[in-house]
């Protein structure tokens, strides 16, 4: 039996080194149609499979030498990180005059009058950021206490006037609904550019798997919508960028953690306030399996953090982001 265990170490440590290695290049797959299944069950599946994979090891404990222990140490890395466990970057806590707190949340699975009404007198951000808010009357919630507008269950809520630049609709697509709002917003220290987002959600794809239907072509078809509501908004921020040299601030319901290929070639050149500056895991949809990160704040070079958030549940399946900004 002991000799077996032995004969078994080196091929199950590069059985978990293969497997490390094909999630830690999620972001890296190619867009091609065969993968793309594959691709939204390693990204919205649960994740802690890989590292009891990997943990599986200790089962050899008594047999590896010192080289294993030092590859076995480097696969709980691999898997940590695919369970998207944080370490903080230093903050900055200067300019505290020029702070901006900015708030997302998708409140389709629970959000109630009461419950934003608390989010607001608690958080007191400067500006709230709604999805999946067609069931309340933001505005007549908050009344003139604040600026605010709703267009197709995105709101926003703001201390400070803001102009409603325009709206992205799936209609260009022969889809349902906007999954955009782009504002302007007359803060203090100048005016700073604002998208609220609700990206399109591989969601019947994944309910599918449950029931052992694999649909490529739907697949593909929801990856092409994502695509163009991605290229949509990067090129509205790019135009910021060059053209007029303007920050500006993207949040919102990415329906996209981190590793997705598409957020990486979107928006991995932009900050991310959670891979900032935040520690552990900040898991921001739940279900009664596992938690992803898929609700996001971005913002540009011109700005900086100073302090973030995964606030608590408030009877939904998402958890509010919060973060305080600081303009330069």
């Amino acid at each position: 039996m002991l000799s077996i265990l032995r004969c078994l170490i080196t091929p199950y440590l590069t059985f978990c080194f293969v497997i490390c290695l094909v999630v830690t290049l999620l972001p890296w797959w190619p867009a091609s149609d065969k993968v793309l299944v594959a691709k939204y069950l390693l990204l919205f599946a649960p994740r802690w499979w890989l590292l009891l994979l990997v943990l599986g090891t200790v089962i050899f404990w008594r047999f590896l030498s010192k080289f294993q222990w030092l590859i076995l140490f480097i696969l709980v890395l691999f898997s940590l990180n695919y369970l998207d466990f944080q370490l903080p970057k230093l903050g900055d806590n200067e300019n505290s005059s020029k702070k901006l707190t900015v708030i997302t949340a998708n409140i389709g699975g629970g959000g109630s009058k009461e419950v934003i009404q608390l989010l607001m007198l608690t958080e007191d951000p400067d500006i709230l950021l709604l999805q999946e808010a067609m069931r309340i009357d933001i505005v007549q919630l908050v009344g003139d206490k604040h600026y605010s507008e709703c267009i197709s269950g995105l709101c926003i809520v703001s201390k400070y006037p803001f102009t409603n630049i325009t709206t992205l609709d799936r209609k260009a697509f022969q889809g349902w609904g906007k999954f955009a709002a782009l504002y302007q917003v007359k803060t203090a220290n100048g005016l700073i550019a604002v998208a609220n987002i609700h990206l399109e959600t591989p969601r019947a794809i994944l309910m599918g798997l449950r029931y052992g239907v694999i649909d490529t072509l739907l697949a593909q078809e929801i990856e092409n919508n994502r695509e163009l509501e991605v290229s949509l908004i990067t090129r509205w921020r790019k135009d910021l960028k060059f053209s007029k040299g303007q920050n500006f601030i993207i949040a919102g319901d990415f329906n996209m953690p981190e590793d997705d290929s598409l957020y990486q070639q979107n928006f991995s050149d932009l900050n991310n306030a959670v891979a900032e500056l935040a520690l552990g895991f900040n898991y921001t949809k739940f279900t009664s399996w596992h938690g992803v990160r898929i609700d996001h704040i971005l913002y540009s070079d011109g700005i900086s953090i100073q302090d973030v958030a995964v606030l608590k549940s408030f009877k939904g399946d998402h958890r509010p982001v919060k973060a305080t900004l600081l303009l330069e």
